[in-house]
């Protein structure tokens, strides 16, 4: 997330930003094609999740909420999205549906959209995948998204529709990747010789690791992902907090992006959903 991309703040900043993102482009993707748009900062990140299949049927279950990340790639997420006004999540689900219908969209989709500090949306693009942050939706919702998507891609019809999906309560992800953040995130790959996740009801950990794993700096640092469910925001937070507390990783040059975690589950902008997009990086230079 956020790979290739320059910003051009004065006129005069134009060709040399846009030089700079047709060679990243290039060298990353073979095709050095790009495109312009909007700069929206102080913004807040909210992404619809649809299922659509074959037979035109289109699905929304809901908006996440992934405004806390560093260098544009998400540390947490959440739903329902907090501090907006409810007319206007409806208004961004109906864009995200109207899109879906408009491309004749078929699969697991999310459709990502930014929301200005005037409550102006602007669509960013579509991610035509089960994402990361999936296991959000699925917990408020109580549907298994994969085993949907299975079900479209093998040509059947979805086996729901907009009047089966019924959200309820709180839940938030939190990230723990094998990142520094004290050195700006930098990746801190290394043996665990310790790693042990938390349980309790409600609360669900996704991931791949286990005692005497060596984590590589060549791959995604992403370590696992615990995601808790509540039936308010503030008790979600509180779970999640406990959570985090209870996850035991170490190893030699291991570090996660737990303390992180803590601290911007307890700073007031995230409490009061006052955050914006530049919030991951406010925190770490309040730190310094």
């Amino acid at each position: 997330g956020g790979r290739g991309m320059r910003i051009a703040r004065r006129p005069a900043d134009l060709p040399g930003a846009f030089r700079q993102a047709c060679a990243d482009a290039h060298s990353f993707f073979g095709d050095g094609r790009v495109y312009a748009e909007r700069l929206v900062q102080d913004a807040r990140h909210v992404e619809v999740q649809v299922l659509c299949d074959a037979y035109g049927e289109v699905v929304c279950l809901g908006e996440r909420d992934c405004t806390v990340q560093r260098r544009n790639q998400k540390l947490i997420e959440e739903t329902p999205a907090p501090g907006l006004p409810q007319e206007l999540v409806e208004e961004i689900r109906r864009a995200a549906v109207t899109g879906a219908r408009a491309a004749r969209y078929v699969g697991a989709g999310t459709f990502e959209f930014l929301v200005d500090r005037d409550r102006r949306f602007y669509f960013m693009e579509v991610n035509n995948r089960i994402q990361v942050e999936h296991p959000v939706t699925e917990m408020a919702t109580r549907i298994d998204m994969v085993h949907e998507q299975i079900r479209v891609a093998a040509g059947e019809r979805l086996g729901l529709g907009p009047h089966d999906v019924a959200p309820h309560g709180a839940v938030i992800e939190c990230r723990v990747n094998a990142e520094d953040p004290d050195r700006g995130f930098v990746p801190a790959p290394g043996r665990l010789t310790e790693f042990l996740p938390p349980g309790g009801p409600f609360v669900r950990v996704d991931t791949h690791c286990f005692p005497g794993m060596r984590i590589s700096g060549a791959y995604d640092s992403l370590l696992a992902k615990v995601i808790v469910w509540a039936p308010t925001r503030p008790e979600a937070i509180a779970r999640m907090r406990r959570a985090l507390a209870e996850f035991r990783i170490d190893g030699a040059g291991v570090r996660t992006t737990v303390p992180f975690l803590l601290r911007a589950l307890d700073h007031p902008r995230f409490r009061d959903a006052a955050h914006t997009t530049d919030f991951a990086a406010g925190l770490l230079n309040a730190d310094r």
